[in-house]
């Protein structure tokens, strides 16, 4: 029997719109530079080189953690052409970055949520993960690096104070969670870099999962480790802003 019309231009028109979050409708940007595979990145939270030095176990609010006085990019201006540098980027850091008069680095813990409510017209949102802090020899400063899923991919880039107001962005923590957990929903995400991205019906678990939307790798990454923030059942989607309203997580302050 076929299928009313109604049905098909629903599911063709207007399902993919409720549950896209590529890069805030603006695809131009996604073709910013490829990360170098070269490892000039010394994370302070999470191990890319064997020298790292962890602080995720402490509160990142505290400024007696880290003290980035003197290396948050304060020599820099801001740049014109930001944006062309805040997708894709690889391990490496593209140019250099004001972080300061921000809190982002002082406030900002791996495994963190990043939401942006301009996501998809303002429709969906777009949520992404912190993987962590890290500093750039290049450029002699700290920056935040994110993981997310967007039209190239799912892919590393980074998170600027920039980015966070033109994309009204905010910041949101699970509660109680443990560094196990983190890790193991960082280290899903890490194992899923390069898949495509792609708007489903429905949301996988699966690590074989042939390709991912923003929401739907954060989700599972997450459920994976016991944290299941989505209130509806497995068979069906899951937005950003669902994500943001689950009773697990919190609105964490940058005031």
């Amino acid at each position: 029997m076929k299928r009313p019309l109604r049905y098909i231009l629903i599911t063709v028109l207007i399902v993919p719109l409720l549950f896209a979050c590529d890069i805030n409708a603006d695809s131009s940007s996604d073709s910013a530079s490829e990360g170098a595979s070269s490892m000039s990145e010394i994370e302070i939270s999470s191990s890319d080189t064997a020298s790292d030095t962890s602080f995720t176990s402490e509160d990142p609010s505290s400024s007696s953690i880290y003290d980035y006085e003197g290396a948050d990019g304060y020599q820099y201006p801001i740049n014109e052409n930001e944006e062309d540098y805040w997708y894709n980027t690889g391990i490496d850091l593209s140019v250099g970055v004001n972080y300061h008069g921000s809190n982002l680095l002082e406030v900002l813990r791996r495994g963190d949520i990043i939401f942006e409510a301009t996501g998809f017209y303002g429709i969906t949102g777009h949520v992404a993960i912190v993987e962590g802090i890290y500093y750039s020899n290049e450029y002699q400063q700290y920056y935040v690096r994110i993981i997310e899923a967007i039209s190239v991919g799912v892919a590393r880039s980074i998170l600027t104070p920039t980015r966070m107001v033109e994309k009204e962005g905010s910041v949101y923590r699970i509660d109680d969670v443990s560094e196990t957990e983190i890790e193991g929903a960082i280290s899903f995400i890490l194992s899923q870099l390069g898949k495509p991205y792609a708007v489903e019906y429905g949301k996988s678990l699966s690590s074989d999962s042939p390709n991912w939307y923003c929401s739907e790798i954060i989700w599972a990454a997450y459920y994976l480790q016991g944290l299941n923030l989505d209130d509806d059942n497995l068979d069906s989607p899951v937005t950003p802003r669902e994500i943001i309203e689950s009773s697990l997580v919190s609105l964490v302050s940058l005031a």
